[in-house]
This record gives structure tokens, C-alpha cells and sequence, in this order.
């Protein structure tokens, strides 16, 4: 699709404990799960991460991108990352997605994709369980970006008040046909997490 594909991978792992994006979900790093579910779907991938460059565990061709804040920017959270990943990407459409989703499925962002591009929204949110998932989303980036910045500049860090924000958001809760939005949409936090997203794969040979 004519579209951009941007992955955050600048969150420091807190509750993980360590860097979590290069853990093994299936025996493949989250960074790369997400990664290849985008590129099969837009036309450009982009990772903004803190480091230089794009880490080992992505496909080729995925692009970087730094926050645009410098070191400002690490304490603003993923709303900065956005505002980096929209910045630089080349499409008009752009999916939005956290590097710790390891069962995004590329039909569900496809859909989201073309409710921006053909229906001319400025996002498609998916909402599960009554609360929307602005981090796998699909953006405006002409509407999006403006809006990312001014939150910035006004002091707003969290993503869903950005959200709440915009004109023209469309909230999306079909999700069934993709399989079930409480492991397709789990981000891995935890050790716990991790455990759970490796049960559900069958992978037992990530450690």
C-alpha cells in the first residue's frame, strides 16, 4: 500500500528490566516481529529508537529515525517518537505501532490503513475492551502531525489525550475477524508478559 509504516522502539523497558524489544517471541525479536508485519503491508518501514541507525534484529530496509527533541525528547515518551516517525515518513497514510507487539496482524492494519487513505479519516483507532489503542493505529500525517507537535509544545505526554484531541478519529472495534484483540493487541511489558506471548506462540525455544 501506498503507505508508511513507523515503529516506536524508544521506551526503556522499565518493567521489563532490560531492553525487552530484541527478546524472542515464536524465536523471532519483537522489534522484528512488528517490523515484518509492516513491511508486508506499506510501502516503507520506519524505526525511531534512541541509538544511531536501526539494530540487527530488523529486515533490511527499515529506515530510522530520531526523535526530533534531542535529549529532551526521552523524557516525552511515545508521543515524541510519533511526532519523529510522522516527521520522516513519505506517505500520507501512516501506521503507528509499539516494537512490542508481537501478533499485530497485517489484515487489521491494511483495514486501518484504508479508512485514512479511501474514507479520509483522520485516524482509525481499534478499541478493545473500551479502551482504544492509539499505539497500533493509522494516522493522517497531515492532520496527525501538527497535532502531535502542538500537544508537545502545550505539555501533553500521553497519547490518547493527543488522540482525544483530533477531529475526524474513527474508532474501529471489529476486530473479530482478525482473531482475539486481547492477544493480538497485548503488548509485552513483563517478564509476565513475555511468558504469556511465548505460550501463545509455542515457542519454547526463546530463552
Amino acid at each position: 500500500m501506498n503507505c508508511s509504516g513507523v515503529v516506536l522502539a524508544g521506551g526503556r523497558s522499565r518493567r521489563m528490566g532490560r531492553d525487552k524489544l530484541p527478546l524472542r517471541v515464536g524465536g523471532i525479536p519483537l522489534v522484528r516481529r512488528v517490523c515484518e508485519t509492516l513491511g508486508g503491508v506499506c510501502e516503507e518501514v520506519i524505526l525511531v529508537s534512541a541509538g544511531e541507525g536501526v539494530p540487527g534484529e530488523v529486515p533490511e530496509g527499515v529506515r530510522p529515525a530520531r526523535d526530533l527533541r534531542g535529549t529532551e525528547g526521552e523524557g516525552l515518551g511515545p508521543l515524541a517518537g510519533m511526532e519523529a516517525g510522522l516527521s520522516a515518513a513519505s506517505h500520507p497514510a501512516v501506521f503507528v505501532a509499539a516494537g512490542d507487539v508481537p501478533f499485530l496482524p497485517g489484515g487489521m492494519v491494511r483495514l486501518l490503513l484504508r479508512r485514512v487513505l479511501e474514507d479520509g479519516v483522520t485516524a482509525a483507532v481499534p478499541v478493545s475492551g473500551g479502551r482504544m489503542q492509539p499505539l497500533c493505529a493509522a494516522y493522517s500525517r497531515r492532520d496527525a502531525l501538527p497535532a502531535v507537535s502542538a500537544a508537545l509544545d502545550g505539555g501533553v505526554r500521553a497519547v490518547h489525550r493527543m488522540v482525544e484531541g483530533l477531529g475526524g478519529v474513527e474508532y474501529v472495534e471489529e476486530l473479530r475477524a482478525f482473531g482475539d484483540p486481547e492477544l493480538f493487541l497485548m503488548n509485552v511489558n513483563s517478564p509476565e508478559d513475555l511468558e504469556r506471548a511465548r505460550a501463545r506462540s509455542g515457542g519454547t525455544a526463546d530463552r
